[in-house]
């Protein structure tokens, strides 16, 4: 993918620099669609007519240029909408358009607007309804998988999975913004996984190399008689430089739109350091202030989930699955009852899981290592197509994950520091005093997967601590299958 300089032109940090620039004329990415629809070639398009777009991240230009990346302004998305205004000559790969319907970018960004001439087709490619959605609360630091509901229209989603996760930090960032290494909110679409990522300049090494000598894979965190201690193991020096080995894990799940235009500024969604045996050790290290005085562990933008996890979601979230990026207050369609002796009465919905995770079954292998559509780690999937397993040379690791399924409402507690991922407002877009007005619009319903009066949070008010992009579809709107109303109950908060 390509690593676009626009509005925003921090290219030195984590996620920022995730690819090398170059300078084609596109960067569609190999959607779940694109080899399912036939483009229209160049001498056989017609001025006048409608066409829709057959790629993601196709690059939208200003001019009639593909020798610089300073014209371009956005990225398109699939089944977009345009009209073709010239198809220039053949010396060129563009083609002039007027934009007349796109999920992520303004019909009004240029006057003059220009794509390549490859990826323009006369009919619309039918998306199948995936079956699971993501909500990621960087307020809460919480990654939540839902089944989509189709039921009805306006049927409540199920949580089928909860997580923790590390978002952007804001507590540092570049002379020219202090805000660059946060996480920006709005909604994507995964456009492929990648097996033991790197970016493309290696700044961070990758988890594995495909050829690489397994034992200097360091040893996992908990293997030592401290976190910090475990967790050191992983600092390493790249072209002379410090930086954290492995830092983008064992999967990681590329966003689409991608770009710092109308996208998600290459804010992936990946793993992080240490191995399986781990667990949330290799997040909550991320969360420390002794480990940061040496280095950042933690995401630039990106949300960094556990290895298990990601692996995981690596097995069941496909190629065009739903990413929603939000800052919410939490609250739940039903209230939870403690007794007086502590007794919990679980959400009805969700009584057969309370305290009963579902347990999925991993085999790590270096097969697919640096590919996209990499192999996954699910171990029902290697055993039944026979798989070699060879210790010492394929081998990595193996063990179970235990999937949270039950919905628990984050608390705001203001009586934790931003950075514990307890605080339920990672930002610190409110004083945190109870006489304060709150910079929280609206809800999220995380035993439905739903909003009732969300907004994202106002940039102006909150001074710059939240950025919004992506489609188009959830920057001042929410999608109506994500819309509740009615009653529910929030936690209280602490002050």
């Amino acid at each position: 993918m390509m690593k676009f300089l626009g509005k925003n032109r921090v290219n030195s940090a984590f996620c920022m620099l995730v690819a090398t620039l170059t300078l084609n004329a596109f960067t569609a990415s190999q959607s779940f669609a694109q080899a399912q629809i036939m483009a229209v070639a160049k001498n056989q398009l017609v001025v006048g007519k409608t066409y829709f777009i057959a790629a993601d991240n196709l690059n939208l230009r200003s001019s009639n240029n593909t020798s610089s990346a300073d014209n371009i302004v956005g990225q398109l998305s699939m089944n977009d909408e345009v009209v073709l205004v010239n198809a220039l000559g053949e010396g060129t790969p563009l083609v002039q358009i007027k934009l007349i319907k796109s999920k992520s970018v303004p019909s009004n960004i240029a006057p003059q607007l220009f794509v390549s001439k490859d990826y323009l087709s006369d009919k619309v490619y039918e998306a199948p309804v995936l079956k699971y959605f993501v909500i990621q609360n960087v307020a809460t630091e919480k990654t939540r998988v839902y089944e989509r509901c189709v039921t009805y229209p306006g049927c409540p989603h199920k949580l089928v999975m909860e997580t923790d996760m590390v978002v952007g930090r804001n507590e540092e960032g570049t002379k020219s913004d202090r805000y660059a290494y946060m996480t920006w909110l709005g909604h994507s679409r995964i456009s492929s996984w990648v097996k033991f990522y790197s970016d493309g300049m290696q700044t961070y090494p990758s988890w594995y190399t495909a050829g690489q000598d397994l034992k200097s894979i360091p040893k996992p965190i908990s293997s030592n008689s401290s976190r910090v201690i475990g967790s050191r193991k992983w600092l390493t020096k790249q072209n002379g430089k410090d930086t954290v080995y492995g830092a983008f894990g064992w999967y990681a799940a590329k966003l689409s739109p991608s770009d710092d235009v109308n996208g998600v500024n290459s804010q992936w969604m990946h793993g992080t350091i240490g191995w399986g045996v781990d667990g949330s050790d290799a997040i909550d290290i991320t969360r420390g202030f002794f480990m940061n005085m040496f280095s950042n562990p933690g995401s630039h933008g990106c949300t960094r989930l556990e290895n298990r996890a990601i692996a995981y979601l690596r097995e069941i979230l496909p190629v065009g699955t739903d990413i929603y990026r939000v800052y919410a207050r939490e609250s739940t369609r039903e209230r939870q009852t403690i007794l007086s002796d502590d007794t919990v009465i679980p959400l009805s919905r969700y009584k057969d899981v309370y305290n009963n995770p579902a347990r999925w079954d991993y085999i790590l292998l270096t097969d697919g290592a640096q590919k996209s559509g990499g192999l996954s780690a699910d171990a029902t999937n290697i055993i039944n197509k026979s798989i070699p397993v060879i210790q010492g040379q394929n081998f990595l690791e193996q063990g179970s994950y235990m999937v949270d399924r039950y919905p628990t409402a984050a608390q705001l507690n203001y009586k934790n520091s931003a950075s514990s991922g307890k605080s339920g407002d990672r930002y610190r877009i409110d004083a945190g005093k109870s006489k304060e007005p709150t910079n929280f619009r609206g809800y999220f319903l995380v035993d439905e997967g739903r909003f009732i009066d969300y907004q994202h949070p106002d940039a102006r008010a909150v001074k710059g601590k939240v950025k919004v992009s992506g489609l188009l579809d959830f920057r001042t709107t929410v999608p109506e299958s994500l819309k509740a109303t009615g009653y529910h109950f929030p936690p209280n908060i602490i002050y």
